[in-house]
């Protein structure tokens, strides 16, 4: 039986397949070039590539849309008309797709898992395992998944930095802040072009407040993570939030417009960016121009179609109409998340424990109800992990907190919050800028005589 260059087997391939399976395997890792293309011609010179069926299907559904859905059960389909022929790899890994496109994600979850039990180099498996622990808020699988397979890889085994590099952004949202950096440190001297190691190592540094040190870290690997990268918007997007903290806007508005929004969104992937970006700004004051206005047309466009897919992609949605004040369109997205919230499954679940509250908390800011918001968002933050994102996007719920908390001049409830930023974030001048603004409501200016 033919393997892969990690030993793992597969049927139906010929010598050409099997090199374009791993030129995708490869894209899918660096986010470099279409993995897509490179295992649809794979699969056009072996159409009974049961692997390769299967890395399709499992790479569109990572894209977290309920439009790549069609198209990953077309795969898995292709995948199962060979199943009599496939080996036992491969039907654990139809087993893990099937649960995918049903929205079992927990259940695949478990499947990937038992599947990395007798094959840990299962590079593909291990990565959309990885993705969707990160889509279901699962920090401790974020790392320890990776850990239970890493004494199985080494540096001769292809793709080992990439492992490493997952493994930091594991280690980075369980805190482990020292042992993170090191290790995505040591994943980028493998591969420095490793856009996943990069980003591992810039959480450690958004986490512990080290902003000029994030710039400069960024700014001088750009040449490695920006060109041809499919994940550059959002190193950009943490780039651009290094400047907002820092104060300066202009230079996160030109960083928003020349790469992380520079036109209509592809993927909701880069819209949550876009939308999480200028949210942020508009509770900073700043002058947005219609920048928001574009970013809720995009969204609406998927208005038919999205909503009640994923509780963290409709969390922005609503963030995004509610600050446009787009009403109908609220409205219309709420009803869906409350239908949503009201079934069973994983998605419901999220929905009902963080995903509605959260953008019923956003529209109450938007419409200046912010002691509503306040109450809204305060029982969930704290366990708003249970719908997915990194620690550095879920702090958009602190930052909404406080700023609702000020605005209805709530100053004991803001400094709560804002105590713990300046404890974990010494060097960041956000946590100084809200204290400041915190302390102008207890000590106003006297009015002119």
């Amino acid at each position: 039986m033919k393997t892969d260059a990690r030993g793992m087997p597969m049927t139906g391939a010929d010598a050409f397949s099997f090199a374009r399976y791993e030129t995708a395997l490869h894209r899918f890792q660096s986010y470099v070039g279409d993995p897509i293309a490179a295992i649809d011609e794979a699969l056009a010179a072996s159409p009974a590539f049961v692997s390769g069926h299967l890395m399709k299907a499992a790479m569109l559904y990572t894209l977290a849309e309920r439009q790549f859905v069609p198209l990953a059960t077309a795969s898995l389909d292709a995948a199962k008309v060979h199943a009599s022929s496939a080996n036992e790899r491969e039907r654990m890994m139809i087993e893990a797709v099937e649960r995918l496109v049903a929205g079992e994600w927990h259940r695949a979850s478990q499947s990937l898992d038992r599947l990395l039990m007798s094959y840990p180099r299962d590079a593909l498996a291990l990565q959309v395992a990885h993705l969707m622990d990160f889509f279901r808020g699962d920090a401790l699988n974020l790392r320890n998944r990776i850990s239970r397979v890493l004494p199985h890889w080494d540096a001769s085994v292809p793709g080992y930095s990439y492992v490493l590099g997952m493994h930091a952004f594991g280690l980075e949202e369980m805190n482990q802040y020292p042992e993170a950096e090191a290790t995505a440190r040591r994943a980028l001297a493998m591969q420095p072009k490793d856009g996943w190691a990069v980003h591992a190592a810039v959480h450690v540094m958004e986490m512990q407040g080290r902003i000029d040190e994030g710039i400069d870290f960024l700014v001088s690997r750009e040449p490695d993570w920006a060109p041809d990268n499919g994940f550059a918007f959002h190193n950009f997007w943490h780039l651009a939030l290094f400047h907002v903290d820092g104060g300066r806007y202009d230079r996160a508005l030109a960083l928003y417009d020349a790469s992380v929004h520079p036109e209509p969104a592809a993927y909701v992937l880069s819209l949550i960016d876009s939308t999480a970006m200028l949210w942020r700004l508009m509770l900073e004051r700043v002058d947005l121009g219609d920048r928001f206005e574009r970013v809720a047309d995009d969204w609406q466009k998927r208005l038919a179609t999205e909503p009640g897919f994923y509780a963290f992609n409709d969390a922005h949605a609503a963030m995004a109409f509610a600050a446009t004040h787009r009403h109908e369109a609220l409205r219309e997205l709420l009803v869906r998340m409350r239908e949503t919230a009201a079934g069973v499954g994983v998605n419901a679940g999220m929905t009902r424990d963080v995903g509605l509250p959260v953008a019923e908390g956003f529209a109450a800011f938007a419409r200046g109800r912010y002691a509503d918001a306040v109450q809204t968002l305060e029982p969930v933050r704290d366990h708003a992990n249970r719908f997915g994102g990194s620690h550095a996007q879920r702090d958009i719920l602190t930052l909404t907190i406080i700023e609702a908390a000020l605005r209805s001049g709530d100053r004991a409830r803001a400094m709560h919050y804002i105590a713990e930023r300046l404890v974990h974030k010494p060097d960041s001048q956000w946590g100084p800028r809200l204290a400041r603004r915190a302390d102008a409501l207890a000590n106003p200016l006297p009015a002119a005589a």
